[in-house]
């Protein structure tokens, strides 16, 4: 025992403490009326809980998945989406891009939908990408969003 409290019991309270603060780091006590990542900040609660990319983790089917990217098209906030790591990863160019192409980026983390569905709902987004903008947004995309490279190959 050392002052009372032994090794482990130190151990044990090191390891809470530590938690505690990665779960509280980046925490707001203000009351906020949108996600901040990026422009995705400017859509309300919602917008962004009634998007594809929000449901697309409900999804059955590439098809449906398809569908999704296209009621976002229609509503005006389609997304571009990343399968990234434990935190989201935002590069300086992001919000250029999304004002830009009239696009979001949406980053799963490590969880997220089937990989081919985010694969379905991206290709429908680069095609519309193509209709609206040519091929000039393909420079500047990320070049990390789920399926271009291989979607790239095939036009």
């Amino acid at each position: 025992m050392l002052g009372g409290i032994d090794c482990m019991t130190k151990k044990l309270l090191n390891i809470l403490l530590i938690a505690t603060t990665v779960l509280a780091y980046g925490q707001s006590t203000e009351d906020s009326t949108g996600v901040i990542y990026s422009l995705i900040g400017e859509l309300s609660d919602e917008q962004l809980n009634n998007s594809g990319a929000i449901k697309l983790t409900f999804a059955n089917d590439r098809n449906e998945a398809q569908q999704l990217a296209n009621e976002d098209i229609t509503k005006g906030i389609p997304f571009l989406l990343l399968a990234g790591g434990i935190s989201p990863v935002v590069i300086a160019t992001d919000p250029k891009f999304e004002q830009k192409y009239g696009i979001y980026f949406y980053d799963y983390g490590c969880t997220g939908p089937e990989h081919d569905f985010i694969i379905a709902y991206n290709n429908v987004i680069f095609e519309h990408l193509t209709e609206q903008y040519g091929k000039r947004w393909f420079k500047e995309v990320r070049k990390d969003v789920v399926g271009l490279k291989d979607w790239k190959k095939s036009k």
